[in-house]
């Protein structure tokens, strides 16, 4: 009957002991999938602000890389699920950055056709009043030939 008993403790044991061996493993491969994340979208903020050419969002990428880093802590710390939360946030904040940089692009361009639309009126007005100066000078013309 000891045997028995010796029998069920050392396998508890052995169950217990492949529990956290596995366990320890599948944290491991937790935190790297973690790393792996957060060192692509510190890449992606990288591209991000090089994609910024008109400096629109650069408060925008400070706030996202100092979530990285808070990501980065919480991963140092095993705080898995809140790294998790922070990283969605931080995929949010790049969606956003990317939307401003098209609208500031956007903006940009518009910009620039304006200005154009605006010289295009100034020299069509130029030339509508250069045309009447030169039927007026035609007619003055006119009455002094006859």
């Amino acid at each position: 009957m000891t045997n028995f008993v010796a029998g069920r403790w050392w396998g508890a044991i052995v169950v217990v002991a492949l529990w956290a061996a596995l366990g320890g493993r599948a944290q491991a491969g937790e935190e790297d999938d973690l790393q792996r994340q957060i060192d692509t979208q510190r890449a992606s903020a990288a591209d991000l602000e090089r994609l910024d050419e008109l400096k629109a969002v650069g408060d925008e990428i400070t706030l996202l890389r100092a979530w990285l880093d808070e990501a980065w802590n919480l991963r140092a710390k095993h705080e898995y699920d809140q790294c998790r939360e922070v990283l969605d946030r931080a995929i949010k904040q790049e969606d956003l950055i990317r939307a401003k940089i098209t609208v500031s692009k956007l903006r940009n361009q518009a910009q620039k056709h304006e200005a154009t639309l605006n010289d295009l009126r100034g020299r069509i007005a130029r030339t509508r009043k250069a045309l009447q100066d030169t039927v007026d000078k035609k007619k003055a013309l006119e009455r002094t030939a006859q």
